[in-house]
């Protein structure tokens, strides 16, 4: 019988083969009929932040039962830990380097068995962690017998501030479209208005619109994205290349202009 569907996230890009290997490890585990489906294989290189943020975004959407294998691991071959975590009944393994941090309470951890003495040192994705997300693909109740993992690494995600009129956030992440998406939740709610933008760059006027077609040509838009998140546009442009934003950049939204 087949696993439940392996979901495969990394920062390796498709220039060699080093994702298709970590595939095969896990249909040569759970079966050649286990679907296997990539998420992103560009991360940008060891960056934990932007892996964090993806798998915040996309595990919602993932199906219950799923595994995801998230390999972003700058400390391969070190004494690091391997992890496996059940989130809203999806599971997923991944180096405990700070991936998980983002991810919003509860999610319990396990530790991962350490790798067999053979595995390379510089692959663990393949040799290690892929075994591992498929064994669960397979038998979600291999977490019974896992220890416990009580001190997880955990990065501090950008919180939004309200501050006398203004909201101060960053750029989490900057999409394929260059839309900049900042740390505000979209359940957050950003009045419409006379609105400022500012950022290390520069200041200029802010447009809330419901959707990238309501923002008028050269106008820098704020709305609500699909994401979970608030971002900055440009109806048909690129806000990271028009602003020369990119992620970990601090922002501040002025929420009335006049007088500040």
């Amino acid at each position: 019988m087949a696993g439940f569907p392996v979901f495969v996230l990394s920062d390796f890009g498709t220039s060699d083969t080093y994702a298709a290997q970590m595939r095969s490890a896990i249909l040569s585990f759970a079966g050649y009929d286990t679907p296997v489906s990539d998420l992103t294989h560009q991360v940008p290189r060891g960056s934990v932040p932007s892996g964090a943020f993806h798998l915040r975004a996309c595990l919602p959407f993932l199906p219950p039962g799923s595994v995801t294998l998230a390999v972003v691991d700058p400390g391969v071959g070190t004494e690091r830990r391997g992890l496996a975590a059940q989130w809203r009944g999806r599971y997923l393994v991944c180096p405990d380097n700070g991936l998980i941090s983002f991810l919003p309470s509860p999610v319990c951890l396990y530790q991962l068995p350490p790798p067999d003495p053979s595995s390379s040192s510089t692959f663990h994705g393949r040799d290690w962690f892929a075994p591992c997300a498929a064994r669960l693909s397979v038998d979600p109740g291999w977490t019974d017998s896992l220890m416990p993992l009580e001190d997880p690494v955990l990065l501090r995600f950008p919180e939004a501030l309200s501050i006398e009129g203004s909201l101060s956030a960053a750029v989490i992440h900057v999409d394929g479209f260059g839309n900049a998406i900042l740390s505000i939740e979209s359940s957050r709610e950003i009045p419409a208005g006379d609105l400022t933008l500012r950022w290390p760059g520069g200041s200029r006027p802010l447009m809330r619109v419901a959707c990238y077609q309501e923002a008028q040509p050269d106008q820098a838009a704020i709305l609500r994205g699909s994401q979970g998140f608030w971002e900055i546009a440009f109806r048909g442009g690129s806000a990271g290349d028009l602003l020369d934003l990119t992620a970990g950049e601090k922002i501040e939204i002025l929420l009335e202009r006049s007088g500040r």
